[in-house]
């Protein structure tokens, strides 16, 4: 039995989870350490064309100015552009523009922008301005297809109106089409209309919260019921179920036990897992998941598993084990972007083929657009997968202040050894008769007690007094260094 479970008693913390048997197989989450950006549309303002990039630069209400490629304007939403003119020569600084985030701020880089808008709904996208009609890829059966064809042509979108059939309408009706369609496009008038009153740069359309999002996104035709422990939250997705889905709004429940949620799905371990680098493997292999700013790079080990006569038949059914976990961490942690995984070698080519396979059929009903490439003979499998918003532990996760997100911090040894440096360069530059050292407590101790020598040695090269004292605020690495005024 699959059930939606919407944790929402803590609105500044609001967790959604697809389980399946007992088992978790998505997990979302919404804090107020992270606003979703991703799928909003910007009245805008371009601040610096870029011929060099073949982008521009936009303004769109954050400190972080956006990237517009030039591949991604839709020229009927630029002013004054006529067919007849380069599109370059019609951007211009302070033009105004209607851009959607389509990639969010990640480091260094600001968001990513296009002016090919898409509103999406439960069963279809509108695509202004595109003169595009198609079905999601994901929809194989040749009979569907071409039903839902049929539905299209009969839907009348206006001109210049593209439409996408997304996975959710198999099997509906084109009454049920219509009226997504219909919503759809009262939300495009809205857009129009504020883009025209709105001061620049602002805010026109925001991706609905993620009751909303999980709802239209994630719920399938397979899940049963979907439970919700905050009264309020259960009214405001009932009332949405019966505009948008009026025909499933029966499986909609408020929760109402005294025990929490989670804890009686006993699913609070499973989440708390998701966090951890280190998966275990039901065979005693291990996944290890580390992401970077350019990727996320997973290694696959055999670790205790030793059921198999052979290596290779050991490294094979690990493999196999590990993609479809691969695939469900995938999905559960939300990375996204160039994604490499290192699994065992073997020397098979069927094996690697079938791994492969694995891997593929595991990531078949991901919302997100993956290309996945072949296991290399250095057994190497590089995919790329669309990121739908930012990973898991951006939303839920600071970087540490004592390590800086590095994940290590330096000895007590190193972090004296390098305050001594620190203390010798500072009465080098500034040649002042005497100075204040502040260190954290365990890095002081060490230089008072064990390095004493070294702390006498620069007073006499310097003609300086050094006075360290110990600081329980300062962080591991850290030193403050003052100059004394002599009373």
């Amino acid at each position: 039995m699959k059930k939606m479970l919407i944790n929402a008693i803590h609105p500044e913390e609001i967790r959604v989870v697809v389980v399946e048997d007992g088992l978790l197989k998505e997990f979302y989450i919404e804090s107020a350490l992270k606003e979703q950006l991703r799928g909003n549309i910007y009245k805008a303002r371009i601040s610096k064309v870029e011929r060099s990039l073949n982008a521009v630069f936009v303004d769109y209400g954050r400190e972080k100015h956006g990237l517009l490629p030039m591949h991604d304007i839709n020229t009927d939403l630029i002013p004054g552009y006529t067919p007849d003119k380069d599109l370059a020569s019609s951007l211009r600084r302070g033009l105004e523009i209607l851009v959607q985030n389509t990639r969010e701020e990640k480091g260094t880089k600001g968001a990513l922008l296009t002016t090919n808008i898409s509103i999406p709904g439960k069963f279809l996208v509108l695509l202004p301005h595109q003169d595009l009609a198609g079905i999601s890829r994901k929809i194989e059966d040749e009979k569907q297809r071409k039903r839902l064809r049929e539905i299209i042509g009969q839907l009348k979108p206006p001109e210049n109106m593209g439409i996408i059939v997304r996975t959710a309408c198999l099997d509906k009706t084109k009454t049920e089409l219509l009226r997504d369609m219909t919503y759809l496009l009262r939300m495009w008038n809205s857009i129009e209309e504020g883009f025209e009153t709105a001061a620049c740069p602002s805010l026109l359309y925001k991706e609905g919260d993620i009751i909303i999002r999980c709802i239209r996104d994630y719920l399938t035709a397979d899940v049963d019921e979907i439970l919700i422990d905050d009264e309020e939250t259960y009214e405001r997705a009932s009332l949405h179920m019966k505009t948008v889905l009026p025909r499933q709004k029966k499986i909609i429940k408020h929760y109402k036990l005294t025990k929490p949620l989670f804890t009686k799905y006993e699913l609070e371990q499973q989440i708390e897992g998701i966090y951890h680098s280190k998966v275990k493997l039901l065979s005693g292999g291990t996944i290890i998941i580390e992401s970077a700013e350019a990727m996320v790079v997973i290694d696959v080990n055999s670790g205790q598993s030793t059921n198999s006569k052979t290596i290779e038949d050991t490294a094979f059914e690990t493999n196999k084990e590990a993609a479809a976990e691969i695939a469900r961490q995938l999905v559960m942690r939300d990375l996204g972007g160039l994604i490499v995984i290192d699994f065992i070698d073997m020397r098979s080519k069927e094996h690697n083929r079938l791994v492969e396979k694995a891997l593929k059929d595991a990531l078949k009903n991901d919302r997100a657009h993956t290309v996945m490439g072949r296991i290399s003979k250095f057994g190497i499998l590089e995919l790329s997968r669309e990121r739908l918003s930012p990973p898991l532990l951006e939303k839920s996760h600071i970087s540490c202040p004592f390590c800086g997100g590095a994940g290590l911090v330096r000895s007590v040894e190193s972090s004296g050894f390098r305050a001594l440096r620190e203390i010798q360069l500072f009465l080098n530059r500034n040649k002042v008769p005497q100075v204040r050292v502040s260190l954290p407590t365990e890095v002081g101790l060490y230089l008072l007690n064990q390095q004493k020598r070294h702390l006498l040695r620069i007073e006499q090269e310097f003609s300086a007094a050094v006075t360290v004292t110990l600081s329980d605020t300062l962080s591991e690495g850290q030193t403050v260094i003052e100059p004394v005024k002599s009373s």
